[in-house]
């Protein structure tokens, strides 16, 4: 519903917020910055940004995803530390009003967002997305890096 002005009403507008498992749809240190910035455009400006990764990842990536407004949380030495966090930071973002969640990962683990959340995936790799996330997903989007070093968002086949 739009006010007489043409501006949205607060209340009609959806809360969206990235989760991104780093120990999943990763990039190589030269190209994070660019996937980053092109990951972080998926969302609005304003939306919480959120990636979680194992504790060597976290300390490798933490600096450059800070620089492009990400918060950047460590899932310690488990190797399904970062999946943990990324869902306790979902039921927090839930309760502040988050409604649409974008996650960048193939794990089914983020399937159970789908319950309370709309669900979008973003990846590198359609084909690894589990089925049960794929079922509940709205959408997948696969990152392509192009010859420019520009990453392009493709809907997954």
């Amino acid at each position: 519903m739009s006010t007489p002005t043409g501006a949205r009403h607060p209340s009609d507008l959806v809360a969206t917020a990235l989760l991104w498992d780093l120990d999943n749809v990763a990039v190589p240190l030269a190209e994070m910055n660019s996937f980053a910035r092109t990951l972080g455009a998926l969302v609005p400006p304003t939306a919480p940004k959120v990636a979680a990764a194992n504790w060597r990842a976290f300390r490798l990536y933490g600096d450059v995803l800070r620089a492009h407004g990400i918060r950047v949380l460590s899932g310690g030495r488990d190797p399904a530390g970062a999946d943990g966090v990324l869902l306790r930071q979902a039921k927090r973002l839930r309760s502040g009003g988050a409604t649409r969640f974008l996650v960048a990962s193939n794990d089914r683990v983020f399937a159970r967002l789908a319950t309370r959340a709309e669900v979008h995936v973003v990846t590198r790799t359609g084909d690894l997305v589990s089925g049960r996330l794929r079922a509940v997903a709205r959408s997948v989007t696969v990152l392509a890096r192009e010859e420019d070093g520009c990453w392009t968002a493709l809907p997954a086949a």
